[in-house]
């Protein structure tokens, strides 16, 4: 059975700096219809780095859910940026480390059943040590951890963070 499903009216319902939300009406295999509420999103780059054997994790707090929350170094592309400049950019600004190398692990989407926001995840084994660019409305502390460290954290529920525990996945997968 051919699962697509086809568009017949699409409806903008808000247009914002970081995200667009949008209607649509779609014929289903079934031949039936339904409503699918869309959020597009340029789409964003997250990065581990190590530095020595440690890898930086941040900690900064997130207005929607109203707490602190570990995560990677990571932010959005800018209209028309290529993943691998905005990973360097994002990791200059949020640490202070210019990456010498970086490979391209994979991609994620992290909610995939009403966006189509892609998260492109690269790993930084190679950096140096300069200034840190945060963006004004940005409050991040940084912390050194070992692997051992992380997945602590994570036992305990302490990480929740899908780019995080995306890109460890894909680092035990094709690097260790």
């Amino acid at each position: 059975m051919d699962k697509k499903e086809k568009t017949l009216k699409s409806e903008q319902i808000y247009e914002g700096r970081v995200i667009s939300l949008r209607k649509d009406e779609v014929l289903c295999p079934n031949g039936e219809k339904s409503l699918r509420e869309v959020v597009s999103h340029h789409g964003g780059v997250g990065i581990l780095i190590k530095v020595d054997d440690k890898f930086i994790i941040e900690k900064q707090y997130r207005y929607v859910f109203d707490e602190e929350l570990y995560e990677l170094p990571a932010g959005k592309l800018e209209k028309g940026e290529e993943p691998l400049e905005a990973a360097k950019r994002e990791c200059l600004e949020e640490t202070g480390y210019r990456p010498l190398e970086m490979i391209h692990l994979g991609d994620m989407v992290p909610t995939c059943g009403y966006s189509n926001e892609v998260i492109h995840l690269y790993y930084c084994p190679k950096s140096v040590k300069e200034e840190r660019h945060l963006d004004s409305d940005e409050f991040i502390d940084i912390m050194f951890l070992t692997m051992e460290e992380i997945e602590t954290m994570i036992k305990e529920g302490k990480v929740v963070d899908s780019k995080l525990l995306s890109i460890l996945t894909l680092y035990k997968a094709k690097i260790l």
